[in-house]
């Protein structure tokens, strides 16, 4: 059995859905990847990658929880609550999300670590609903998650393309059921090349 460790904010949680565990993207993935994989939803609503943010990830009983699991592939989403005035700060980001990377590289399982740059945010009223920000993303979370993809040799799933409305998110963030599946189709799809080698690193 090949263990999936899925860890984010609420977008992984399934924050919207009616019944997260069963629409959201981990619950679709473990559908997907069949009976050989076994697929966790380590997702905790507003967490932050950011040590000192309003909601740390690293705080949460949740954390602890996926590195007691010893996950063989790590899924890790997180960057759209940093977006938040109050929690963004470039070095800062870059200092903490790589030491959360780099808990789950040296657990010793040795998981096959996958940084995942999310989702756009969209302001369909016009402005922040949610106090996140677009422009943070673009310009601060998702570069800084790429550049700290490359310097580390780690897989990168950027899904900013995914969506270019708010069609399938009413506040402009969270997937609604049929976002939850195109979102667990464009993970699925970028894992699947990576399979047949077993997953860890």
């Amino acid at each position: 059995m090949i263990r999936v460790a899925c860890i984010g904010d609420s977008i992984t949680w399934g924050f919207t859905l009616l019944k997260p565990g069963k629409q959201s993207y981990p619950a679709l993935l473990q559908e997907m990847l069949g009976p050989e994989y076994e697929v966790r939803n380590f997702g905790f609503n507003d967490a932050a990658a950011r040590f000192d943010s309003d909601m740390p990830y690293v705080k949460r009983r949740v954390y602890r929880n996926s590195l007691a699991w010893q996950p063989d592939i790590v899924l890790l989403m997180l960057g759209t609550n940093d977006t938040k005035r109050r929690n963004w700060d470039p070095d800062i980001f870059r200092r903490d999300y790589s030491a959360l990377v780099d808990a789950y590289r040296n657990l010793p399982s040795r998981p096959r670590v996958f940084l995942i740059a999310p989702i756009r945010i969209f302001l369909p009223m016009g402005f922040p609903l949610l106090g996140l920000y677009p422009e943070t993303m673009e310009e601060g979370v998702r570069p800084a998650i790429r550049g700290i993809a490359a310097e580390k040799g780690l897989d990168l799933i950027d899904l900013r393309d995914l969506f270019t409305d708010s069609t399938y998110m009413m506040d402009g963030v969270h997937p609604q059921q049929k976002g939850a599946r195109m979102l667990a189709e464009a993970i699925f799809e970028a894992l699947r090349p990576n399979l047949a080698a077993g997953g860890s690193r």
